[in-house]
């Protein structure tokens, strides 16, 4: 063993070996994170779109007006136009804004577009009313009665990533379907 003024040439070979990390050793870390990665993200669950979200938001609110309408055994309406929505209570013989807070009225996003059908066969045949309605006082277009009749309609909900139709049929019933 050679001795040098530093001190033995041996030792400072291995202690340099020792220092770092191999490359093998680094592959093999980045191999695990990577596998970890790729469990989280396949896991994960898609992300919603606005129009899924919002449609399913609206869906809920119907539905719970109309089944309101039935235990409560109250007339209710909804005013529904491509901008947004708002609830209402039939009471003494005019519309009141519903005091229920599950029933309160919203604007659609932004970033939707939505189109309104509204279904009244009771209308069809009746001619334009010349009268000009009251800006002033509530027009509900959808109306939920006690005995589990509604007004149907179809409406559809329409983001970049997504479309949902939001349908109610005159029995009450409301269904969500997504277009691909």
């Amino acid at each position: 063993m050679r001795i040098s003024a530093t001190g033995p040439t041996i030792k400072r070979r291995e202690a340099a070996r020792q220092r770092g990390v191999t490359l093998v050793e680094l592959l093999v870390v980045l191999m695990i994170v990577a596998m970890i990665t790729s469990v989280v993200v396949l896991s994960a669950p898609p992300p919603r779109g606005d129009a899924r979200f919002e449609g399913d938001r609206f869906a809920a609110r119907v539905d719970y007006a109309a089944s309101k309408a039935v235990t409560a055994g109250a007339y209710i309406g909804m005013e529904a136009t491509e901008s947004g929505y708002r609830f209402y209570e039939h009471a003494r013989g005019v519309w009141i804004p519903a005091a229920d807070a599950k029933l309160g009225g919203e604007a659609f996003s932004a970033n939707l577009a939505v189109e309104m059908a509204v279904s009244e066969p009771a209308r069809r045949n009746e001619p334009p009313d010349p009268r000009k309605k009251d800006e002033d006082k509530p027009q509900p277009n959808v109306f939920f009665a006690p005995t589990g009749e509604t007004t149907s309609f179809v409406a559809n909900f329409r983001s970049r990533r997504d479309n949902v139709a939001v349908r109610l049929d005159a029995a009450g019933k409301v269904s969500v379907t997504a277009d691909e």
